[in-house]
Parts: C-alpha cells; sequence; structure tokens
C-alpha cells in the first residue's frame, strides 16, 4: 500500500541527460500527480535495483537503458493534513544511457518527453528533479 504505508518504500530512477535535455515524465499518480519527474518507480520483490531502474524506463517511455553510477538517494517523505506521514520513499537514482526504443508515454504517466536543461523553469516538476539535476551537474 503506498498511502500510509508501515514502512518507506524503495523506488529508482534514471537520470536521463543527453544534446543538454533532460528526459522527464509527466506523473499520471500520486504523489506528485501531473508534475513532471525523473522516470522511475518501485523495484518489486526479488528485483535488484539496476533491474527496476531498466524496467521503469521501459514501461514509462519505451526506451532501452544502460544503468550507470548511482547518482544519488533521496528521502521522500510527505505528510498529510494531520502530519500523518501519508507517503514516504527512498529512492536510488542513477545517470543512464538510452541504448534504443521509441519515446512515448507508457504506463503511469501522462506524457514523456525531451526538455533543454534552460526550460525547467517553465514547466511543474517534482521537487526531485532539480536535486537530480543538480547531480548531473556536479558528476559530468
Amino acid at each position: 500500500m503506498r498511502e500510509y504505508p508501515e514502512r518507506p518504500l524503495v523506488g529508482v530512477g534514471v537520470i536521463l541527460v543527453k544534446d543538454r535535455q533532460i528526459l522527464l515524465v509527466k506523473r499520471g499518480h500520486e504523489p506528485n500527480k501531473g508534475l513532471w519527474s525523473i522516470p522511475g518507480g518501485l523495484i518489486k520483490l526479488g528485483e535488484t535495483a539496476k533491474e527496476a531502474a531498466i524496467r521503469e524506463v521501459k514501461e514509462e517511455t519505451g526506451l532501452e537503458v544502460s544503468i550507470g553510477a548511482v547518482a544519488g538517494v533521496f528521502d521522500v517523505i510527505i505528510r498529510d493534513g494531520s502530519s500523518k506521514i501519508k507517503y514516504h520513499y527512498v529512492i536510488i537514482d542513477y545517470f543512464g544511457e538510452v541504448i534504443g526504443g521509441i519515446l512515448r508515454a507508457g504506463t503511469d504517466v501522462i506524457d514523456a518527453r525531451w526538455f533543454g536543461l534552460d526550460e525547467l523553469n517553465n514547466i511543474e516538476t517534482s521537487p526531485t528533479v532539480r536535486k537530480a539535476l543538480g547531480l548531473y551537474e556536479k558528476f559530468r
């Protein structure tokens, strides 16, 4: 259960940047419904974090990726109006590279597209996009 979990849920994301553009998906479900975000999702039981990252990008964008180094680990804790924890995720973001596929919006997302890094101030993004972009800038 994603809302009001008994323990943190572990997810993955993949930072994909090429030609000064970053790949983002528009979330179709809470949390962050309607916001642009790094492609990714939850790790399934028996799946490695890298396997989950590859699967989630394919499901959400139609793209095949290779996974590189860990970019960072983020805690996402969202409380409701009475300060109860409504969502709690630990997200492992990786750097990745597109190796195949055709970009299209897949499951759990409304849209998927490349944005110029200068366009990010003009769209509504999840809180972790700026952090992820900062990691990209730091390590490139």
